[in-house]
């Protein structure tokens, strides 16, 4: 065969191959018609692009530092609008934690936009059906996926050297500070790319790591100078550069000014935490302790199964006074015993994991991604294998990573997860399709990165013992931080009754044990009078302990679910959004504030 004829038959090839593919997204057009019949025109989805950034981290002393320069990435956000009147809605900005756990597969699918995903519990398998529990009834909501989780992806030259895509799983990519800032970035770039939102109240929306993730976020916008003028030991002036400029056009009276954190917390003013991780050390030390007491929920399930619980002390060749770590190791050998989910321990084991399954199973699929999401993402560029020749998200095809070095339970919790059942990067999908055929170290989706979370425990700063604090199963800095939040943000956390990882109801006396902070935390499980679900925390505060606050007192609702785990949304949704709308009627989060302009 000549070689005219042999291009001439690659030519026709290649145009098969596009007729056939522009035939197949008619054909899914037009089966998806009814689908998209609901969506507003405002639906979107997509990505921020966030450029490399040269930051700091610094101890003591401005010439003690460590100077990082992170990659450039492609943040994946999902936008659905409000029902009623978008422009006067609060914006409601929803993350799953991990961290590096896609908030698609979680947040999004389970009962919070209009769409969601339920699972056959027989079969394990999901389909997407209309949720009437959306919290498009009461604001703007805005999704999105950490770096290299989810549909969310990094940017390098020369990816397909694995030696150097390791070296991109490290501090500079991965901490919890830059994380925080990842996410800061792409809000005040959202709301900048939709003026008629831009002054917006913003309501965070976090789970599990979420909740330290929210923590460093707010900390950022409301002491955001700090972190610029060498006062914070994370420094990143870019980023204090453009939360300036977005605060001189929503407080137009303070342009060119450090604005007070009162003011700040009249647009960034809420926040609601599903099962948070927010005290550390003292969460999971009060956790185990409260688990180990006889009658907790442990002796409970014993009861209940037969199967008594022994305690770490009780067995052969325990000796002293045990580490929160090895409680909480020996209530997951219980559970394991007794086949149940320590994330929803009234269920058996693997029943969350099989819903994050399921749900990232329907988000690979052209025709369910387009219906959970309420639009045609055959129309993103970014999405395209010509356009990501530079993108990855993981190590090694396939290949595992060594367990986390790190006491913290819940990052050796994934690594089992992640050792028994692989990182399921051959699931079914047919993106590929649409998109073209990625590079086998990129993903379309990812719904846990155990790549990018080791990185967040294993990195050269907490290997140089540069700052202790980073490492967050240690460290009392995030919970400060939380409290110096609290002081300004109306705050509302979760307490389900079966969560066994994050266990809410060791959260109040947790906190009491910042005593820098505070003079007390007490819960007090009967209040406010007349909720359906009462509960709330009573924080007091030192004098002085919160900068730029003479605050006293403060209130967190903290309802209790009674048939709930970890995951809030997938078990009591309609409950938790008629709570979180009461919440936000009594606290003035449903009104918007012009902010000295007319919008």
């Amino acid at each position: 065969m000549s070689v005219l004829n042999l291009n001439f038959n690659i030519f026709w090839e290649e145009r098969m191959k596009t007729l056939i593919r522009l035939l197949f997204f008619a054909l899914a057009l037009l089966l998806l018609a009814p689908a998209f019949a609901w969506a507003s025109d405002q639906s979107e989805a997509g990505f921020i692009n966030l450029e490399a950034v040269e930051y700091h981290f610094q101890t003591n002393s401005y010439f003690n530092r460590i100077a990082l320069r992170s990659a450039p990435a492609r943040i994946w956000t999902v936008f659905r609008p409000a029902d009623v009147d978008p422009d006067g809605k609060p914006l409601f900005v929803f993350f799953n934690g991990g961290p590096c756990h896609a908030t698609c597969d979680g947040l999004m699918s389970a009962n919070t936009a209009p769409q969601a995903v339920a699972v056959d519990e027989r079969t394990g398998r999901g389909e997407v059906v209309e949720n009437p529990s959306s919290w498009t009834r009461i604001g703007n909501l805005l999704y999105v996926d950490s770096r290299t989780a989810g549909f969310s992806y990094s940017l390098m030259e020369s990816p397909g050297d694995p030696q150097l895509r390791r070296q991109e799983f490290d501090a500079q990519n991965y901490n919890a500070f830059f994380d925080g800032a990842d996410f800061v970035r792409v809000i005040i770039r959202f709301l900048a790319a939709h003026p008629r939102l831009q002054r917006n109240r913003v309501v965070i929306v976090g789970e599990s790591y979420g909740g330290k993730r929210a923590t460093v976020m707010l900390h950022l916008l409301l002491y955001y100078k700090t972190y610029a003028d060498g006062q914070a030991p994370f420094q990143d002036e870019k980023l204090a550069e453009e939360i300036q400029s977005h605060y001189d056009a929503v407080f137009p009276q303070y342009r060119g000014q450090t604005v007070p954190p009162a003011v700040i917390a009249s647009q960034f003013s809420h926040q609601v935490l599903i099962q948070a991780a927010i005290s550390y050390p003292f969460q999971p030390e009060v956790a185990a302790r409260m688990l180990e007491a006889p009658g907790s929920i442990l002796y409970r399930l014993a009861a209940e199964t037969g199967v008594p619980y022994v305690p770490w002390k009780d067995q052969p060749g325990h000796e002293g006074t045990p580490t929160a770590n090895q409680i909480i190791t020996n209530v997951y050998a219980y559970l394991e015993k007794i086949n149940r989910d320590p994330y929803l321990c009234a269920k058996p084991a693997g029943f969350l994991d099989s819903f994050f399954e399921a749900a990232a199973d329907l988000l690979r699929q052209y025709g369910s991604l387009c219906s959970l999401i309420g639009m045609d993402v055959a129309g993103i560029d970014e999405m395209y294998a010509h356009a990501r020749q530079n993108a990855y998200k993981i190590i090694a095809d396939g290949q595992s990573t060594a367990p986390p070095a790190t006491e913290d339970f819940e990052s050796l919790l994934l690594w089992k997860r992640y050792a028994a059942s692989g990182q399921r990067l051959t699931a079914r999908e047919d993106l590929s399709t649409i998109f073209g055929v990625l590079n086998p170290w990129d993903l379309f989706y990812l719904e846990q990165n155990y790549d990018a979370s080791n990185a967040f425990f294993l990195n050269r700063l907490t290997f140089s013992g540069f700052y202790d604090d980073l490492y967050w199963a240690r460290s009392q800095l995030y919970g400060r931080m939380f409290l110096e939040n609290a002081a300004w943000v109306e705050t509302f956390i979760t307490n389900a009754a079966y969560d066994l990882v994050v266990f809410a109801p060791a959260i109040p006396e947790a906190l009491s044990l910042h005593t820098t902070v505070l003079s007390a935390s007490r819960h007090d499980p009967s209040s406010p009078a007349g909720a359906v679900r009462p509960g709330q925390i009573l924080l007091t505060y030192q004098p002085g302990s919160v900068p730029s606050s003479n605050v006293q007192q403060r209130t967190v609702r903290f309802p209790r679910y009674s048939r709930s785990g970890h995951a809030v949304t997938i078990t009591e949704y309609a409950e938790l959004l008629a709570d979180v709308t009461s919440w936000l009627e009594t606290t003035g989060g449903m009104s918007e504030e012009n902010h000295g302009e007319a919008k």
